[in-house]
């Protein structure tokens, strides 16, 4: 029987610490040379399943935005559907926060949680490298969007090598109401004729040096020698932020979208409420760098574990404790009391879509793997010796729905050939906001 689940990913923005066009390749392609950073700007999307859903639905928060295949969502959905044989059908709410058309990725990043989220939603387990393999057939940024954080960018946009984390910056982002095509200006750059090339080298060994100031005053977007040209008022927002303290301002892409650089948030801030004046200005945001890599992120939660063995009345216990998440995983840390020793036990759970890590240590020591579909072998510690078990999993469905994460699991405790017993268990992690 099919079981509803939901899962939830954010899509960050990007913008371009530097961009360079190296040359015009035969197959028509641009070959290019460009540091792409993430942004704190993100589109938020879930994704879920029930047993009367069939195809893939997409819905958004805005009005003029097509819902057909040629989204990127629905594009990226499709993809991995056909290639692993997805037969279940899957509903998608898209709340979009990325300004439309502006240069900062936001089909492609939208593109790239699609096949984060329908990797955990089907338990298919490919690693980031594989979600990078698929999201090249669908565009040329949707490899750095899978990944996000700070890289260098080659080839036609594929090519990624990953570069130390920027330093903290403000960024103050002004998308205008009109758009640019970016067929446009790649058809208008004439690359063969510019003399003067953005020095990406330098900035990426400022990046190495965590000198900020150094990385603002050596980025250039070799895209602006025909927007700028052909879109006066995209220079009208750089002196803004310019004239306000920004360190530097550059467009975005191709444009139109231009953000500044600041030291000083309180400078950014006053620039974005005079371009917020401004008639031809649509979107004004102040946000910052955002890295993905490597930070994690720790939450006070409640844990709530009801588990029952060969169909007896369930056990619940609830537990405060701390939520450490990192991008496709969170370990759970909770504290109890051992009722002979007195001493403390620790108890961490490691959750992502194809796993449950469960660890006690103290006056004994646990250690419990589950993993869907597949048998796995645990020791349970206890004061007359170690304990060697099979688990055999048969249903792992995680559902990750706003500040709640559920997981339910049914599963066999086997020694040897003989069953001891059949379990289910139901974890539930709230998060104190």
């Amino acid at each position: 029987m099919a079981i509803s689940k939901t899962v939830k990913e954010k899509a960050y923005a990007k913008i371009n610490l530097g961009l360079d066009v190296l040359r015009r390749r035969e197959d028509g392609y641009h070959e290019v040379k460009m540091i792409m950073q993430t942004i704190g700007i993100c589109d938020e999307i879930t994704f879920a399943t029930s047993p009367s859903t069939e195809g893939v639905n997409l819905i958004a928060d805005v009005d003029n935005l097509p819902l057909d295949g040629t989204n990127l969502i629905i594009k990226a959905a499709n993809l991995m559907m056909e290639k692993y044989n997805i037969r279940q059908g899957v509903d998608i709410r898209l709340i979009k926060n990325i300004p439309m058309a502006s240069g900062m990725a936001g089909g492609s990043s939208d593109a790239a949680a699609t096949l984060r989220g329908l990797n955990k939603l089907f338990g298919l387990g490919l690693t980031e490298e594989e979600l990078c393999r698929l999201g090249v057939k669908i565009g040329a940024d949707v490899p750095f969007c899978v990944y996000g954080g700070t890289y260098l960018s080659e080839g036609i946009g594929e090519k990624l090598t990953r570069l130390p984390d920027v330093p903290h910056c403000t960024v103050l982002i002004a998308k205008p109401k009109f758009g640019v095509s970016t067929g446009y200006v790649y058809a208008n750059l004439h690359v063969e004729n510019i003399k003067k090339h953005p020095d990406i080298d330098s900035v990426i060994d400022s990046i190495n040096r965590k000198d900020i100031k150094s990385i603002a005053s050596n980025i250039e977007n070799i895209l602006e020698n025909v927007t700028l040209k052909d879109y006066p008022f995209v220079q009208e927002l750089k002196d803004i932020m310019n004239a306000h303290g920004a360190m530097k301002s550059l467009m975005s892409g191709s444009g139109p979208t231009v953000f500044g650089l600041f030291d000083n948030k309180a400078n950014a801030e006053r620039a974005a409420v005079e371009l917020r004046a401004l008639d031809e200005v649509g979107d004004v945001v102040v946000t910052c760098f955002e890295d993905l890599s490597s930070d994690e992120v720790r939450k006070k939660a409640q844990i709530r574990i009801t588990s029952s063995m060969d169909g007896e009345d369930p056990v619940e216990e609830v537990h405060d404790c701390v939520a450490t998440e990192k991008r496709g995983s969170i370990s759970i840390t909770y504290y109890e009391k051992d009722k002979d020793s007195k001493y403390d036990i620790i108890n961490t759970l490691t959750i992502s879509d194809r796993k449950l890590l469960y660890t006690k240590s103290g006056a004994v020591s646990t250690s419990m793997l589950i993993t869907p579909d597949e048998s796995t072998s645990s020791v349970y510690s206890t004061a007359y010796g170690d304990i060697n078990i099979d688990i055999i999993c048969h249903e792992f469905v995680l559902n990750e729905i706003a500040d709640r994460l559920v997981l339910e699991i049914d599963y066999d405790i086997m020694q040897g050939y003989e069953s001891l017993n059949h379990c289910e268990m139901k974890i539930e992690v709230e998060y104190n906001i």
